[in-house]
């Protein structure tokens, strides 16, 4: 949710000295931004370590080049600009071999390769006190307007006026807002024309430097028309610098297994994790309840006479790093407090990513039929072949070790496709959810984001309604240079100067069912319905817009066939007994599976309103398992299924 007017300025008055020590006018501390300087061998070891990335790991060099082209003021070949940079690293200063090397990178809008600039200068960011959003005006043209404030960073701007929420931006440093969005398509990674339009935005307002090279001046000059009165205006406004407490990286608490599961955005991790300290925006349309899991807010809204459920996932992170930890926890805010909702909006918008497992496992929570998991493939090069068979990483599947001996040897451009885990492993939990849910994501939704939005397409589960007509296209596993550094190390990876880092996409993934053989990478997916930030959206924080998901999802004819469970997810045979029972409705068969073994299948035919019941009986002989149920209609055809744990 946005704060009015009256809560800036409260913020204004109370935040001041809040921040006082931590972000200081970009002016006082552009001197302190500043890369040591690098031997030679220094020089060398960072562009071969780029050059290994780039040619012998990137697995999308190949189709980056079909969807952008080559052009010398746009996407360059990754590989042929790294050896022009080799050839001529003995003439390149340190500033300039970080200046050529942050250029190649960018330049393949793809926001999991990443050059990472050296201590000290990684640790700072410089602001603008606002963000911008792209809006769709009564004709559909595309605007741009400030979407929020940065209530922490507007006591740092004292001499010129501020923007409204809502105000259209008209040029930036005199030239026409659409232009400079065009100028910084190839240097705000976004992919396509959704993500490369807020990703250029982005750039404009918020620089890492930890990815972004200093701006050439201090402030910038901003045109704005006021959406309250009509009247243009100018401001002039500096840089805000986020100054580190200390220049130390973060520390990261995942073994190798679990970074080979990584589909995320560096750079939004880095701002998610002081995010806290700019504003309190939660990024809702409405007040929201905190769960268990720290990433997950919940809420019921009435619309229409009907209770509607809302679920926001900041972030597909996982507590106390295990996945079934958050699948439970996701699956009891769904068969409890959300239980009773006619229909559910889901809402992953500007979420970066996390773990891909964890992505594909959360769509069964709202099948009724096995979800199938997202499958990935290698660019087929002997380095790839060595990781996986050679190092530590041959530990962690031995599906990859055969896609990549497959093509060993061979001119095979990729390998196989292959998947982290079986179907099995994706249905472990069973449905959760019962009522219409659709998928609320935008051009923000990235990575892991895109991994569950292209899901619940995939698997027929969920209708994807789309604030921008694509996710941001993230279609790849990522994986940093100091995981290879670390558990593979030389002859190829040799430690990068100076707290440097690089990430790489390393396996593309593929797309099934309704998209089948679709790569993720660029193209993203395609919202069903696409619902546009709106000037009236941006002042109501978008409770309009969930208000037009929501009674869409009221209109899809219900699921007539219903379940409940009259026993806990996970029972103690001793203290419940062994019979599980449930109350069904227009359902025609319930097939029931022990241990993944089918053993009954009941004709139960209930249809109307009344409910009938089942009952199960778990056999002595079996101490431990899971009791799956599936209902099925008189074709055969899944109409919900769901699982309890026994012991």
């Amino acid at each position: 949710m946005k704060k009015s007017s009256l809560a800036y300025a409260l913020a204004l008055v109370l935040s001041t000295g809040t921040l006082a020590n931590s972000y200081v006018p970009l002016s006082e501390v552009r001197d302190q931004i500043k890369s040591p300087e690098y031997t030679q061998q220094e020089k060398q070891r960072v562009v071969e370590q780029a050059r290994i990335f780039l040619e012998d790991l990137y697995v999308h060099q190949y189709s980056k080049d079909i969807y952008y082209g080559i052009s010398p003021g746009g996407h360059v070949n990754a590989v042929s600009e790294i050896h022009k940079v080799i050839d001529e690293l003995d003439t390149l200063s340190t500033e300039q071999v970080h200046i050529r090397l942050t250029r190649i990178f960018k330049a393949q809008r793809d926001l999991h390769l990443v050059y990472v600039h050296p201590q000290p200068v990684r640790s700072y960011t410089s602001y603008l006190p606002f963000e911008f959003d792209k809006t769709l005006d009564v004709f559909g043209n595309s605007e741009v307007r400030v979407s929020n404030l940065l209530e922490n960073l507007v006591p740092y701007v004292t001499d010129t006026r501020l923007p409204e929420v809502g105000d259209k931006v008209i040029a930036y440093n005199g030239n026409p807002i659409h232009q400079v969005v065009e100028q910084n398509l190839y240097v705000g990674f976004g992919a396509n024309e959704d993500a490369g339009f807020v990703r250029a935005l982005r750039a404009i307002t918020r620089k890492s430097h930890a990815v972004t090279l200093v701006p050439e001046h201090n402030e910038v000059t901003i045109e704005f028309l006021s959406s309250q009165t009509g009247e243009t205006y100018t401001a002039t406004i500096p840089w805000i610098t986020r100054v580190p407490a200390t220049s130390t990286n973060s520390v990261r608490t995942e073994n190798a297994g679990q970074l080979l599961e990584e589909s995320t955005n560096i750079e939004a991790e880095q701002h998610h994790t002081i995010k806290a300290e700019l504003d309190t925006d939660s990024g809702t349309p409405f007040a929201t309840t905190p769960s268990t899991d720290p990433e997950v807010s919940w809420a019921i809204r009435e619309v229409d006479g009907k209770q509607v459920g809302y679920i926001k996932l900041d972030r597909f992170r996982v507590v106390d790093n295990d996945i079934d930890t958050s699948l439970r926890l996701m699956s009891e805010l769904l068969t409890e407090e959300l239980a009773g909702t006619d229909a559910l909006v889901f809402d992953v918008r500007n979420n970066p990513g996390g773990y891909i497992t964890y992505a594909d496992r959360l769509v069964q929570l709202f099948s009724p039929k096995p979800a199938i998991p997202t499958e990935l493939k290698f660019i087929n090069t002997k380095l790839n072949y060595d990781i996986l068979h050679n190092t530590v990483f041959s530990t962690f599947g031995p599906q990859w070790q055969k896609v990549l001996a497959d093509v060993a040897g061979t001119n095979a451009r990729y390998t196989d496709t292959a998947s982290y885990i079986t179907v099995a492993q994706n249905n472990e939990f069973g449905q959760s959810y019962y009522k219409p849910m659709g998928v609320w994501s935008d051009a923000r939704t990235y990575s892991s984001g895109d991994v569950f939005t292209c899901s619940v397409q995939d698997n027929g589960v969920a209708k994807v309604y789309g604030e921008h007509n694509r996710t941001g296209a993230g279609g790849a596993n990522v994986m940093r240079h100091s995981v290879f550094s670390q558990y593979v190390g030389a002859p190829y990876f040799e430690p990068l100067p100076y707290g440097q880092e690089m990430t790489v996409s390393w396996r593309q993934m593929i797309r099934h069912g309704h998209h089948k053989n679709a790569i993720i990478e660029d193209f993203g997916c395609v919202a069903d319905k696409h619902v546009p930030q709106t000037l009236e959206s941006l002042k109501d924080s978008g409770l309009g817009n969930f208000e037009t998901i929501a009674r869409d999802l009221l209109r899809e004819a219900p699921n007539k066939s219903t379940v409940r469970f009259l026993q806990s997810r996970v029972t103690d045979l001793d203290t419940v007994g062994r019979t599980f029972a449930l109350e069904v409705t227009n359902t025609e068969l319930v097939e029931i599976y022990l241990n993944d073994v089918k053993v009954d299948a009941i004709n139960i035919s209930a249809y109307g309103d009344s409910s009938k019941t089942i009952e199960y009986t778990v056999p002595t002989s079996s101490q431990e398992g899971q009791v799956r149920f599936v209902g099925l209609d008189g074709g055969k055809a899944p109409l919900w299924n769901g699982i309890r744990y026994f012991y």
